[in-house]
């Protein structure tokens, strides 16, 4: 006998065996216990939670002689032949090839036919979103009075492409995703069936990787099956489904309340290394902040975010640390990301870029970003930060006399430069040195020296400029060509204020001015 998947050996033969859809199971089997059987249903969810399977097995038991606690017998000749496949009285459809209005008219002129071997005739029709406008129009006649024999069961991952006519026609049933508990339970025990030792961190790898799809799940676990052979572990896991690990992330997202540019750097230097696809991480990245979001707001979060109490504590760190708006900024930046990684030549650039405006918002000068610098200024005002003075310091102490003393030595230029020239050599130096800087120190305003100290003030509005200058390399950078031009050790002193405001003109200057204008005859003086 050729091999089987496994999600095809572990199909549900029975409702009790379907996994996580408990009340759509008891409801339809409440049903066929009473009689009460819809001439229409809608099994409405995601793909892998079981609306196929479960819609055969409602053919199975409304056709059932027999019926045991609403369940089929599998003993009377209509439960064994409605199991073989090739069954003439259940006919499954997909609705994605079979759209077109003829193909529909000629499955409605074979409802009439009564069934071979039961009562009913089922017709499921997965996707039967993808039908055309005419092939619903076709359909909703023969749906809203179907003979009595006939039954139908919609499946649909998108119910709201569907028409109302039709919607309202049909009982409604919305298949949840299944809880990665619970998928990593069903999975222990296929594993223990087929002789895998599983660990139960692995499991649940596989679980929140399917996203709520137990066909899914199912799959993936017999792919590590295949890599792993007889042992699957977490790491069997990430290598055989290209995951990253909680390891990556949580020390990503520890480099960004650290607002460390080059520990994030690293961390997906060695994401790459080890073979991690950067979009793939960048998905997972995303449910990991939902999840610092989450533990920022829920105190108990483990079961709700079906993660481990050990990560539960340490992602309620990360929500401390982090904060609940750079946590959402963050979000929000890998989300679009995501989106800009699939048209992206190299995605691991987009990540990386991403990662330098997540871990610097003084670069970004976005609502976000401002919010972000301002929640981090609050973080250091309660911790007891003061900020330092925007009035210039002390005078320095005079250089020491033997320099004054050295009779070959040239005249300092401040004697003989103004401030405006010896501002604009700075500019020159810089941009000569350090281009990058160039553009931060010319939106400053030089306010001229003050003994050693030179003055260089920011609008408000500059402030991330201010902020860049601050840093100690370039500051010192700045210092240190201040002090060549002037011949004598300067220090910076930095501010935000508003610059001095210009001269008023006096109003005799006013006056000259307006009668070149105007002519002296038409101007009249009045005084208040």
């Amino acid at each position: 006998m050729s091999y089987q998947a496994l999600y095809r050996l572990w199909r549900p033969d029975r409702f009790d065996r379907v996994v996580g859809q408990q009340a759509v199971v008891e409801t339809l089997r409440n049903q066929v216990r009473s009689g009460h059987i819809a001439h229409a249903y809608l099994f409405c969810g995601t793909h892998g939670t079981g609306k196929t399977t479960t819609a055969r097995l409602m053919a199975r038991a409304i056709n059932c002689e027999h019926p045991v606690d609403g369940e089929s017998c599998g003993q009377c000749q209509p439960c064994q032949l409605l199991q073989q496949e090739n069954n003439m009285d259940i006919i499954e459809i997909d609705g994605a090839s079979n759209s077109r209005v003829d193909e529909v008219r000629e499955l409605i002129e074979k409802v009439k036919y009564p069934p071979q071997f039961g009562r009913y005739k089922v017709y499921i029709i997965d996707e039967v979103h993808a039908l055309s406008a005419g092939a619903f129009s076709a359909l909703l006649k023969t749906l809203e009075e179907p003979p009595a024999h006939a039954v139908f069961i919609l499946a649909t991952t998108d119910p709201q492409r569907l028409p109302t006519t039709i919607l309202s026609r049909c009982q409604r049933f919305d298949f949840r995703r299944i809880t990665a508990s619970d998928v990593a339970g069903h999975l222990a025990r296929i594993a223990q069936s087929v002789g895998v030792a599983a660990t139960e961190g692995a499991l649940f790898q596989i679980a929140r990787a399917s996203e709520g799809a137990m066909r899914d799940a199912i799959s993936m676990l017999d792919l590590c099956i295949s890599y792993g052979q007889d042992h699957i572990d977490e790491a069997v896991v990430q290598s055989a489904l290209g995951l990253t690990g909680s390891a990556l992330r949580f020390a990503f997202v520890d480099a960004l309340a650290a607002g460390d540019a080059g520990e994030a750097l690293r961390v997906i230097d060695r994401l790459l290394e080890g073979g991690g696809d950067s979009a793939v991480f960048c998905r997972e990245l995303v449910g990991h902040l939902r999840g610092v979001l989450v533990s920022a707001a829920v105190e108990d979060c483990a079961s709700l975010l079906d993660v481990s109490p050990e990560d539960a504590a340490r992602l309620a760190q990360q929500a401390h640390a982090l904060g609940v708006e750079r946590a959402l900024r963050a979000m929000e930046l890998f989300t679009a990301a995501q989106a800009e990684m699939r048209w992206a030549a190299q995605p691991s650039t987009v990540l990386e870029m991403t990662a330098f405006r997540a871990c610097r918002p003084q670069i970004d000068r976005s609502l976000e970003a401002l919010t972000a610098r301002v929640e981090a200024l609050e973080k250091k005002l309660e911790q007891g930060f003061v900020p330092a003075p925007t009035a210039p310091a002390p005078a320095a102490p005079k250089a020491a006399a033997p320099r004054r003393a050295a009779p070959a030595k040239a005249p300092a230029p401040a004697a003989t430069v103004s401030d405006g020239e010896l501002w604009q050599k700075l500019l020159a130096r810089v941009k000569k040195e350090k281009l990058p800087l160039y553009s931060t120190v010319r939106g400053a305003s030089f306010l001229g020296l003050r003994e050693d100290n030179a003055l260089v003030c920011f609008e408000p509005e500059m402030g991330i400029f201010h902020d860049m200058l601050a840093q100690e390399a370039n500051k010192a950078l700045v210092e240190r060509i201040f002090s060549e031009l002037t011949g004598r050790p300067i220090r910076l002193q930095l501010s935000i204020s508003q610059p001095p405001p210009a001269q008023l003109p006096s109003q005799e200057d006013t006056l000259r001015a307006a009668s070149g204008l105007f002519g002296r005859e038409n101007i009249e003086v009045v005084d208040e």
